[in-house]
Order: structure tokens, then C-alpha cells, then sequence
């Protein structure tokens, strides 16, 4: 025990930054788009590749980590991170960018599920609950503080610090790494590595992270989702097979004969298939529809991120007192509740429902989470541990990544359907204006243009409707002028019954500079009346579009309701 409390800190700095900057880097986004100046669909493989090669990683570096040794493991880790934090930080353009963040994903799946290992090692069978909620628990910090932290040090000290931060970090954790934990005589178990097994479930796990994620954009029925979805299929069944054949398969099948893991996996891929749909559209909605800031939309989430930490530890440090089924069914149905609650939240910027309903989430999570991870692992020691550890974080990935594909996809069309609403209403809108018809025109016309626009664009969600006004320019204004100048001399000759020729010069300069002044002082009111009017008119369709898209994000996640209900179901099969 007094091992474990001088390795722990160390695990949990390097847990603490890996799971960081899965969150942080969603806040920065539009700093970085401005920067490289790139689409925000390019821009989303900085996310993308992290959460891809961390998925596809995890198992065949977990089986590395038992014969190189877990420590040389989480030691390399914690390297590669930090080159990758300075590589990204340091970045000139996205294609750097991405190598960076790459290399960052490969040390977080070096770190992640090899550290949870080395700690549930050091620790007895008493005290496991307790490793598992400080290391969870640090997680789930990690998240909490990611936006808000990211918000910050990129508002003061600009966006690459939000990377450059982990490299002092982990130098530091990396020197008192080689202090605590044994490198030269750490034990270790000489086991083949399945190599053919590991290239058939990596390639698996990228087909099938790769589809997931490029789904809603590409389209699930392109050739490419396709092909993808068939390749990950085939990899799967020949991984399978392998499995069943090889001496030292990559992963023990004979994990899934514990009702444990078989029910605390599902469990794991439902509850973070749940928190993924808050986590992926929620900072949306608060900053394109709500009109937030990135920082005060992340400190507006906070309290569900901090709710899951703190849910997540009181929970394993209860686990033991309490009835297993119980908690877990109580947590998905606090889920269910919490998007109830949420589903309430008016467009008029009033978060109460909100903030109580996340923190509702966060307890939920948190009871779940909480208590199939120890559940996950309770069966098990060694080669077991590291394979259950492994397989436990894959199916955290599957679970988010499948969430954001799905509820995105929704998403997709929920959009579309509000602006397709918003247009409509816009056409009766302007038909109620009281200005001419060719300014009528010319609004229908810009504002279904820019809803087609909207439509075919990366940023799907935008309430920024706007329109110009009306103007006269100078030349116009002359015509005018002129126009009506030579209709009033017209009216001079006629009565003094000379030509428009013999009228003085004088005269006419007169007539003019009068004309002149009458026709700017009716142009500019004319144009001052419609101004207001279509002004009136913009906010009209500006609020019922604000409407619309807060509608189409509530109605996603009213499908959440009935599904975390249903998943009470899961506890049958403890």
C-alpha cells in the first residue's frame, strides 16, 4: 500500500493530461481555423485522428506493456505525449497539426489503460474500488477542467499553449516516474506477440472508427462508409478466427465467460454512448444558438464534468456497501431524467433547467461508470487484468464515437428541417412588410440563398441572418433628381409660357438645389421606413430561427429518454 501512494500521484498526472486534451482541444478550434486558415471539416481531423488511433491502439500497446514491461510502457508513453504536445503546439499548418496530435493519441494509449493496470497491481483486492476511483476520478477532472482551462490559457496566452502546457508537465512527472517506479528489473512475461491477430483488430477498430465518425458527412450509404464498414467486418470475423486458433491470441476470449465483464462492457458502451451526445452538441448549441462564448459556454457545462468526477468517486468508494444491479439501473435512470430536464431548456437563455439537468447527468454517469469499471475487472489478475483494461477503453471509444455519429446524423437532419421551417416563415414574414415588392424580392431571394448555403455548409448550425438594408446610391439619387428637375421647369415654362430654354440661369439653379433637397429628404425617409421595417422583419426570422434550431437539438436529445430507460435492462445480465 505505501508502494501505491507514491506511484499513484504519478499515474494520475499522466492520466490527468492524457484525458485533458481529448476536451481541450474543442474549444480552440475556431482560434486554430483562423489561424491555419482551413474548412472547420478539415480542421475536424485534429479530433478525429486522436480518437481513431487511440481506439485502435489501446490493445495491441496493452499487450506490448506485458512483455516490455507495463512501466517501460507508460514511461515511453508519457515521452511520446509530450513530443506530440510540442509538435502540436509548435505547429505551422494543419498537416503538422496532425502528426502531432497523431503522436499525442499513440502516448495517451500508451498511458491510459497501462496505468489503471500498474495501480489495480499495487493495490489488494480490498482496496481496488479505491484505485479505480481516484484514477476515474482524475478523468473524469481531466474533462471537467479541459474546456475551461483551454478557454483560458488560450484567451491570455494564446492557443499553442493549450499543447505547450503538457511538455513541463510531463518532464516533470517523467523524473519522478524513474524515482518510483522500477525500469531495469521490472518484471516481465515473455509472451509471443499475435502479430497477425493485432493487425486484424487495429485495422478493425480504424475502419470502424473511420466509418462512424465520416458517416453524417459523407454519407452512410457512399462507397467510402461502405467500404469501410465491410473492411471492418472482415478484419473482425478474421480476428475472431485467429483468436480461436492462435497459442497467444491478442485477446483472451475466454474474458467474456464472466457475466462481469460481459454485462459491465454493454454497460460501458451505453453510458458513454449517452454522455457523448451531451458532450458533442451541447458547447454547439450554447455558442451557435445561444449565442455563448467559447468560455462561457465550457463554464456552463462544467458542473456535468464535475458532477461525473465526483459521482465516480463516492460511487467506487461505495460500491462495495451497495447493491451492484441497484446502482447501475439507478444511474441510467437518473440518465434518462437528467435529458428530460434537459430537453426543457427555453431559447431565452435561462440554464436552470440545463444546470440541473447536467448535474443530473454527471450522477447518473458516474454511478454507472463507476461501478462497471471495478466490475470490469474484478475477475481478474495479470494478463487478464491488462486484456480486460484494454477491451474496457475500446469500448469507452466505441461508445463516444458511435454516440457522436449517430446524434450527429440526427442532428443533421433536425437542422435541416428548422431551417427549412424558418424559411417558410421567413416568406410570410416579409410578405407582411410594408415595403415595395422589389425589396420584397430581393429579400425572399438573399434569404433563401443563404439558407441553401447554410444547408450545404461544414457549420451546420448558424443563426446569423442578416440583411443590409436598403440604400440609394448617389447615381440614383441623380436620376431622380434630374427627373424630377426637368418636370418642374416644365411646370415653370408652361406657366410663364416661354420655352425651358429662356428660363435664367438663376432660376433654374434654383429649382434644382429646391428639388434636390425635397427629393434626399423623401429618399432617406422612404428609406429609413423600410430600413425599419425589413430590420423588424430580420429579428422576426432571426428569433423564430433561434426557435427552430433550439428545437431541432432538444428534439435529439429527446431520443435519449426512452433509450437510457431501456438500458436499466442491462443489469439482467450481471
Amino acid at each position: 500500500m505505501n508502494k501505491l501512494k507514491t506511484v499513484l500521484p504519478v499515474l494520475l498526472i499522466g492520466n490527468l493530461l492524457c484525458m485533458m486534451d481529448v476536451s481541450i482541444m474543442t474549444i480552440v478550434l475556431p482560434r486554430i481555423q483562423s489561424a491555419f486558415n482551413v474548412s472547420l471539416n478539415d480542421l475536424s481531423w485534429a479530433l478525429n485522428i486522436y480518437t481513431i488511433l487511440f481506439a485502435t491502439m489501446i490493445i495491441p500497446l496493452g499487450r506490448l506493456a506485458v512483455r516490455f514491461g507495463r512501466n517501460r510502457m507508460v514511461l515511453l508513453g508519457l515521452i511520446i505525449f509530450s513530443l506530440g504536445s510540442w509538435m502540436t503546439g509548435n505547429a505551422v499548418n494543419l498537416p503538422w497539426m496532425l502528426v502531432g496530435r497523431a503522436i499525442q493519441s499513440i502516448g495517451a494509449a500508451s498511458i491510459i489503460p497501462t496505468s489503471m493496470v500498474i495501480g489495480l497491481e499495487l493495490s489488494t483486492q480490498e482496496n481496488r474500488n479505491k484505485v479505480v476511483a481516484m484514477l476515474a476520478g482524475v478523468q473524469g477532472l481531466a474533462v471537467a477542467l479541459g474546456p475551461s482551462i483551454g478557454g483560458f490559457v488560450a484567451q491570455y496566452f494564446g492557443w499553442r499553449w493549450v499543447f505547450l502546457m503538457n511538455v513541463p508537465l510531463i518532464i516533470l512527472d517523467i523524473i519522478i516516474f524513474v524515482i518510483v517506479l522500477p525500469l531495469r528489473h521490472e518484471a516481465t512475461q515473455p509472451t509471443k506477440i499475435d502479430w497477425l491477430g493485432a493487425g486484424l483488430i487495429m485495422a478493425t477498430l480504424f475502419c470502424l472508427s473511420m466509418a462512424l465518425i465520416k458517416g453524417y458527412t459523407w454519407g452512410w450509404t457512399s462507397l467510402a462508409i461502405l467500404g469501410l464498414a465491410g473492411s471492418a467486418l472482415l478484419s473482425f470475423v478474421g480476428f475472431m478466427i485467429r483468436e480461436r486458433r492462435a497459442a497467444t491470441p491478442m485477446i483472451d476470449l475466454s474474458l467474456f465467460k464472466s457475466r462481469n465483464f460481459d454485462g459491465s462492457g454493454l454497460a460501458l458502451v451505453l453510458c458513454n454512448f449517452f454522455l457523448g451526445a451531451f458532450a458533442a452538441l451541447m458547447p454547439t448549441l450554447l455558442t451557435k444558438v445561444h449565442g455563448e462564448s467559447e468560455l462561457d459556454a465550457a463554464l456552463k457545462i462544467t458542473p456535468y464534468s464535475l458532477a461525473v468526477m465526483l459521482s465516480v468517486i463516492l460511487t467506487s468508494l461505495l460500491v462495495k456497501r451497495l447493491n451492484n444491479k441497484l446502482l447501475v439501473g439507478a444511474g441510467f435512470a437518473m440518465i434518462a431524467g437528467s435529458y428530460w430536464l434537459i430537453t426543457q431548456l427555453p431559447v431565452a437563455n435561462q440554464y436552470t433547467s440545463l444546470i440541473i439537468g447536467e448535474i443530473f447527468l454527471g450522477i447518473g454517469y458516474g454511478l454507472v461508470a463507476a461501478t462497471v469499471n471495478i466490475l470490469v475487472v474484478a475477475d481478474f489478475h495479470g494478463i487478464k487484468l491488462t486484456d480486460s483494461q484494454s477491451v474496457a477503453n475500446v469500448l469507452r471509444q466505441v461508445g463516444m464515437i458511435l454516440s457522436i455519429a449517430v446524434f450527429m446524423s440526427i442532428l443533421s437532419n433536425n437542422v435541416q428541417t428548422a431551417k427549412n421551417q424558418t424559411l417558410m416563415y421567413s416568406r410570410q414574414a416579409v410578405s407582411r412588410l410594408n415595403v415595395a415588392q422589389v425589396v420584397k424580392n430581393k429579400v425572399n431571394r438573399k434569404l433563401a440563398r443563404k439558407f441553401k448555403q447554410a444547408t450545404n455548409s461544414n457549420s451546420q448550425v448558424n443563426q446569423r441572418v442578416t440583411f443590409e438594408g436598403v440604400t440609394v446610391s448617389k447615381a440614383q439619387r441623380q436620376q431622380v433628381v434630374q427627373k424630377a428637375t426637368r418636370a418642374e421647369l416644365d411646370k415653370v415654362a408652361m406657366l410663364h409660357q416661354v420655352p425651358v430654354t429662356m428660363i435664367p440661369a438663376v432660376q433654374r439653379r434654383q429649382v434644382q438645389a429646391a428639388v434636390t433637397t425635397v427629393i434626399n429628404r423623401t429618399i432617406d425617409h422612404r428609406v429609413r421606413v423600410t430600413n425599419q421595417q425589413l430590420r423588424l422583419g430580420i429579428k422576426r426570422i432571426r428569433r423564430r430561427l433561434a426557435w427552430n434550431l433550439n428545437d431541432a437539438f432538444l428534439k435529439t436529445f429527446q431520443i435519449i429518454i426512452p433509450l437510457a430507460l431501456l438500458s436499466i435492462l442491462v443489469v439482467i445480465t450481471f
